[in-house]
């Protein structure tokens, strides 16, 4: 039994990583790949149906420590510039009611959808949290992986840049 928690802790730190700013993957710094995905309101939300915004999709889930930590961030951020043009997409696989319960106790205000594989392939998500900055024209201008307090700054800072270009 020991031994099956060891593992089990063992995966998830290495699906929940915190990382610094450094921190990268292998997504393109290209043109956004388009998907639509349900979101817990039911409603299809389709990337390329909201260039014109910037948007930051952060691939998260309810278990992991530094995703949990990084939502009031991106809550405030979401409540700062959601008037100017900025959205936040919240994706994650786990199974709606727990997601649903998870938003409704932490009171998050942007759209959080339910994942799939396809989409998490198409961003190369290997780990939690990842998040992706995308500009007006649809283009990616930056990938965080991990998350740490101090980024809340460097987030803000690079959100209102992009929604004055």
């Amino acid at each position: 039994m020991i031994k099956h928690g060891v593992l089990i802790l063992g995966l998830v730190s290495l699906m929940c990583v915190t990382c610094d700013s450094a921190g990268s993957s292998k997504t393109s710094m290209s043109g956004a790949q388009d998907f639509t995905l349900t979101s817990l309101d039911g409603e299809n939300i389709t990337l390329s149906l909201l260039k014109g915004n910037v948007v930051v999709i952060d691939f998260w889930a309810t278990w992991c420590p530094p995703c949990r930590n990084s939502i009031p961030h991106f809550i405030s951020l979401y409540e700062k510039y959601k008037d100017r043009g900025f959205i936040v997409l919240g994706i994650s696989i786990e199974e709606q009611q727990t997601l649903i319960n998870f938003r409704n106790s932490n009171q998050i205000s942007y759209p959080i959808l339910l994942g799939n594989k396809d989409v998490a392939q198409a961003y190369d998500v290997q780990a939690i949290p990842k998040t992706i900055f995308i500009d007006k024209k649809g283009k990616i201008r930056k990938i965080q992986l991990g998350f740490a307090p101090e980024l809340a700054a460097v987030f803000d800072a690079l959100i209102d840049s992009l929604l004055n270009e």
